[in-house]
């Protein structure tokens, strides 16, 4: 296991040892060193809260990816107007400034990483995706689209265990963001909520014995 921050914020000598590796150093210089280990089966990024670094530290994680590996990506759906803004200073200001503030949740922040879902759906298209909704927050999860396939073809005399949440197919409207991306703002991702593929964690991990069950019948 390796864990990858600029500053943790506890012990790290009570936490490494057993296969744990902390790296006290920003996610780009990991990357860059070629640090931790050669396939990972699980990665959970939760980073600055900007889109172009969580799409980054995707773009470099999907290198150390195998067939059955899972990603989940944290804060992907704002709580608010102020929350989707790109700094925390700048939510808690807009925040503020808001005659509708309760005084509550003053430092909620989630940044523009929701516009992360527009590149995975454009341009990650061997990969599957769908939102959890949970207690701790809103989160992401991607796997590979061959394992769909492969689980397709294995129940050829069966029938076919569909996602079982609603996909989202709409690349041109999309496609038409990418030349103004700071059009995909709070008020855009709410009224296209659809994009998320929302999906109960329930239903996701009866869905993901589907799919893993027929990628472990083969070792």
């Amino acid at each position: 296991m390796d864990g990858v921050d600029p500053r943790f914020l506890f012990d790290v000598n009570q936490v490494v040892g057993e296969g744990r590796h902390l790296h006290e150093m920003t996610s780009d210089q990991f990357f860059l060193k070629n640090l931790g280990v050669e396939k990972y089966d699980l990665v959970f990024i939760d980073g600055l809260h900007t889109y172009d670094q969580t799409y980054r530290d995707f773009c470099n994680v999907s290198l150390r990816l195998h067939s059955r590996s899972v990603v989940v990506v944290d804060d992907v759906l704002p709580c608010d107007q102020h929350s989707a803004l790109r700094t925390q200073d700048e939510c808690i200001a807009s925040r503020t400034a808001d005659a509708n503030f309760d005084g509550k949740n003053l430092r909620a922040w989630h940044g523009d990483v929701f516009r992360l879902l527009v590149f995975l759906n454009l341009f990650h298209t061997s990969l599957c995706y769908a939102t959890v909704p949970g207690d701790e927050g809103v989160q992401t999860v991607i796997w590979s689209r061959a394992l769909e396939v492969e689980a397709r073809m294995r129940q050829q005399q069966e029938p076919w265990t569909h996602p079982p949440f609603s996909v989202f197919d709409r690349p041109q409207l999309l496609l038409k963001k990418m030349w103004n991306l700071k059009s995909v703002d709070y008020g855009w991702i709410m009224k296209h909520k659809k994009l998320y593929n929302f999906c109960s964690e329930s239903i996701l991990l009866d869905y993901f014995n589907v799919l893993f069950a027929d990628a472990q019948s083969r070792n």
